[in-house]
């Protein structure tokens, strides 16, 4: 079975492993949403534990785009339909159900994580690392971009530890010795060295007959393989940004007078860096400030006392921080520092803060040389905008006054008509594939053709005029039409039968020592990790091992249905270095791992109450 596993792997080892060590990124953004939201209306409840409709739609939202990302332009030819939509919710349903019950269960086993190691773990986050050290402004800025306080974020790194502490021991119940590993190294990068003897299909199959019932009977019991799906051909014009940039220029004029209208914006912003003591309470804010005006270092006393232990490691820096980026109590306090100074104790969102003003930059005017690329680009880019949307409006009257072809709108936007072969939804052309194209070609006013449609917008200028040149409705293949097809395909398969059995007694030959007239090609030396052909991979490697100067003879199927007679005549076990030893090893490890988690998980689904709410799921999906 294991071998099974990394054959299947080899390709991409383990990619789809179920339980990666769980980071605080995954955290944040797989479980944040349920454990803040529980008094929403629920998606699901495990064991009485509320799933909220919010957090399952922010998880398919967030899904969503990263397939969109990933996918580019494939990703509008499916992302409409009912399979696919289908399909998502039911993946990031189960995958929350997985959640909350490995949640659950970490809290069963009483698994816990210090507070000393969840501090550990958020200043290594490499995240929020700059020059090897804890950065506290990437710190602040993912708590704001999360909309999230130090505490909730804590709970979440503590979370995740805690699961963390269940995937090490899962990981300790795997054992294989080392003898073992070193055996299933020797056999998934075994060689074997082989000759192939092809048998002709081509003259078998001219000598095979098939009836008119038999393409009848195969027509019927196959006809979704005849499905023959809608068809377009369009002609097209790409309009892009390029087409109006001819007609932009930039003047020395218009850079100067730009300058003097938009002065204000070439003035750099003031910043001040800043540190802090965060207290609970106010009396040991007090306390706090008593020590300092009494000597204290500022720096040491932060690493001491205050409660924000991101920043306290770092003597209680925050960094270079901008108006806005902290609450308005704070920045107030701050802003009547000098430089060098602490403020008294201010009470800020429940919390106390002595603030100290490490550093201030006062804002500064640029030159016009300064900022004279900046501007030039500035006007270029509005001027485009207006070109661009000139043009645009252009092709449009254009392409609505004459309905008969593209020529007329093709010749004010400058640009050649284009011509695509047929194609369906499910295998758009790349430089058509937006959800608004392929809507407007496949359900639009246009779809039937001869007429043009309006420019749309698919990115930043840059739009896309279609029109339909020919269209063929969804349909089946009629028996007639695809009578060839199918007798081309019974004749093989009739020769396939007929080969691989003469190959058969061919073999048996062979091993009472004959000498059939065979054409052996050179001789070939494959692994069996490298799957090269998968059917007549595992043929190969399940013959039996050959005695020293003699040959095993096989009769097989190679994936495209070729019946040939393997000679095999070397077996050699895989050599590994040390490092590559290791590695396999780990890798085999993972696989058996990734078996007890799926069985861990499935036991837990077994014996929990999972209740959908099938309502809001239908709602979901209309």
């Amino acid at each position: 079975m294991v071998m099974e596993k990394m054959h299947n792997a080899s390709n991409s080892i383990f990619s789809k492993i179920i339980f990666a060590l769980i980071s605080v990124a995954f955290v944040v953004s797989g479980m944040a949403g349920y454990m803040v939201a529980t008094a929403d209306t629920s998606a699901v409840k495990i064991n009485g534990e509320e799933i909220s409709q919010q957090a399952f739609q922010q998880q398919y939202n967030d899904e969503y785009q990263r397939l969109s990302q990933q996918l580019g332009a494939q990703f509008s030819a499916v992302a409409d339909t009912p399979e696919f939509s289908e399909g998502l919710r039911k993946s990031v349903l189960n995958r929350l159900i997985d959640q909350e019950l490995l949640r659950q269960y970490v809290t069963d086993l009483k698994l816990v994580a210090s507070d000393a190691s969840v501090k550990q773990e958020i200043v290594t986050t490499p995240a929020f690392q700059a020059d090897g050290k804890f950065d506290n402004n990437a710190y602040q800025q993912t708590l704001r971009a999360n909309n999230m306080t130090a505490d909730m974020y804590a709970e979440y790194v503590r979370e995740a530890l805690r699961l963390d502490q269940l995937q090490s021991g899962l990981a300790g119940t795997v054992l294989m010795l080392p003898a073992q590993q070193e055996e299933f190294a020797k056999l998934f990068f075994q060689k074997r060295t082989f000759r192939l003897a092809k048998l002709p299909l081509t003259a078998e199959m001219a000598k095979q007959t098939v009836t008119d019932q038999e393409v009848a009977d195969y027509y019927n019991a196959n006809k979704s393989a005849f499905m023959v799906p809608e068809l377009v051909k369009v002609q097209y014009l790409d309009i892009t940004r390029a087409a109006a940039e001819k007609a932009v220029k930039v003047t020395d004029v218009e850079i100067q007078q730009y300058y003097q209208d938009n002065k204000a914006q070439f003035v750099s912003k003031a910043q001040d860096r800043l540190a802090h003591i965060q207290f609970a309470k106010e009396t040991d804010a007090l306390d706090a400030y008593q020590a300092l005006q009494n000597g204290a270092d500022f720096a040491a006393l932060a690493k001491e006392k205050s409660l924000d232990k991101p920043s306290a490691v770092n003597g209680g820096e925050l960094g270079w921080l901008n108006a806005g980026d902290l609450p308005k109590a704070f920045e107030e306090a701050a802003a009547a520092l000098q430089i060098g100074q602490y403020s008294q104790p201010v009470k800020v969102d429940n919390q106390y803060h002595i603030i100290k003003l490490e550093d201030r930059k006062e804002p500064k005017a640029q030159s016009l040389e300064e900022v004279k690329d900046l501007i030039a680009s500035q006007i270029r880019q509005d001027l485009l905008n207006n070109q661009f949307y000139s043009l645009e409006k252009q092709v449009a009257e254009k392409a609505f006054e004459d309905q008969s072809s593209l020529e007329a709108a093709a010749k004010v936007a400058g640009v050649e008509i284009k011509e695509t072969d047929y194609f369906s939804r499910k295998d758009i052309p790349a430089a058509l594939n937006f959800p608004s194209v392929a809507s407007a070609i496949f359900d639009g006013d246009i779809s039937q053709g001869n007429q043009n449609s309006e420019p749309m917008n698919v990115a930043d200028q840059h739009s896309i005029v279609v029109r339909v040149v020919d269209h063929k409705a969804e349909g089946t293949k009629s028996l007639e039409e695809a009578k060839a097809e199918i007798t081309a395909y019974l004749k093989r398969q009739k020769a396939e039968t007929v080969m691989l059995e003469q190959a058969n007694k061919t073999v048996e030959e062979l091993n009472l020592g004959k000498q059939p007239a065979l054409n052996f090609a050179a001789a070939e030396t494959w692994v069996y990790a490298e799957n090269k052909d998968p059917a007549l991979n595992n043929a190969i490697f399940s013959m039996a091992k050959p005695e020293q100067d003699k040959t095993t003879y096989a009769a097989a199927k190679a994936d495209n249905g070729d019946v040939v007679i393997v000679a095999l005549t070397a077996v050699e076990n895989g050599e590994v270095s040390a490092e590559q030893g290791a590695q396999f090893a780990a890798q085999v490890m993972q696989a058996e791992q990734t078996d007890l988690q799926a069985n861990l998980l499935k036991s837990l689904r077994n014996k929990a109450k999972i209740e959908v709410n099938e309502e809001f799921m239908k709602q979901s999906q209309d």
